[in-house]
């Protein structure tokens, strides 16, 4: 338990310092520190999100997004490769890769659960490159706004960048596994099959980017709320949409992982007694019982 924990804790570490050191820290917010990176674009300060009513806020962003973009037809592009963006990530980080994981932690017996799991973790890793993909198109045609300054696409460049390695973590630590478990079965001298080293560094890289892609969807439509993009009822009905759904899945992903981690304690113990009772078998018989085996008792003498 003390090493699982060590564990955990240096790949939480490793998580964090790898997205500070890469990416330069969180710090300065939304356009240098001002809570919006359009300030400044229809005089409203607010980026033409929103002018006093539904029908003006559209008319100021669409004209806003046209003078940003260079035209209305880009413009409109531009909105949707956002909206396929922000689909595509939030599927794959709230819906795709949560449930996979959650299928893995099922007492399910059978090893296609296996193969569905690392099949669609990488499908969903391929989706989420398509999707950042787009989202880096739109922060390029929008740099000169400081989009690169905020927490949104940073975080997301270091998912990503993060996620590259799951599945060879994964890969490595299901060939030690399978290793061990052919070893035991031949009767070699070698580590029970279970969790390895990488195996926890797989699990727990993979918990907190989950965690980190559901945080960082939910600073998406925050940066999205103070662009030419949307107005504020959009991001209100997309934040209410978002987060209903995001916690949700958290709530049932902690759920399987903390029924699962119990599971499996009370398993490792059972396990642990079953070994002592077989090993006192294994000790020397006593006097009593060594008198029985010939056919003595010494409870009647």
């Amino acid at each position: 338990m003390a090493r699982s924990t060590t564990l955990a804790l240096v790949s939480t570490a490793l998580l964090f310092a790898t997205t500070n050191a890469q990416f330069g820290g969180f710090g300065g917010g939304f356009g240098g520190g001002n809570g919006n990176p359009f300030d400044g674009g229809n005089g409203n300060g607010n980026g033409g999100s929103s002018s006093g009513n539904s029908g003006s806020s559209s008319s100021d962003n669409s004209q806003y997004g046209a003078n940003m973009f260079g035209s209305t037809a880009e413009f409109n592009r531009a909105k949707q490769i956002l909206i396929a963006h922000a689909v595509l990530a939030s599927l794959v980080w709230v819906i795709f890769i949560p449930s996979l994981a959650i299928l893995l932690r099922l007492d399910i017996q059978n090893p296609v659960v296996l193969r569905i799991h690392a099949v669609g973790q990488v499908l969903s890793y391929i989706i989420f490159v398509v999707a950042a993909g787009m989202g880096i198109w739109l922060a390029q045609k929008s740099s000169a706004y400081g989009i690169w300054d905020n927490p949104h696409p940073r975080l997301g460049l270091a998912i990503l960048t993060i996620a590259f390695f799951q599945p060879i973590f994964g890969f490595v630590h299901h060939r030690i596994y399978k290793k061990r478990a052919l070893e035991k079965a031949a009767g070699k001298a070698t580590k029970a099959p279970g969790r390895t080293a990488i195996g926890r560094i797989h699990l727990w890289v993979g918990r907190m980017l989950i965690f980190l892609a559901i945080i960082n969807g939910g600073l998406g439509i925050r940066l999205a709320s103070s662009s030419p993009f949307q107005t504020d009822s959009q991001t209100r009905k997309a934040g209410i949409a978002y987060g209903s759904v995001a916690a949700v899945m958290v709530v049932l992903y902690l759920f399987c992982v903390v029924a699962f981690e119990i599971r499996r304690a009370r398993h490792l113990r059972q396990q642990q007694r079953n070994r002592q009772a077989m090993a006192t078998k294994d000790t020397l018989p006593t006097y009593d019982e060594s008198e029985e085996s010939v056919g003595r008792s010494t409870r009647s003498s």
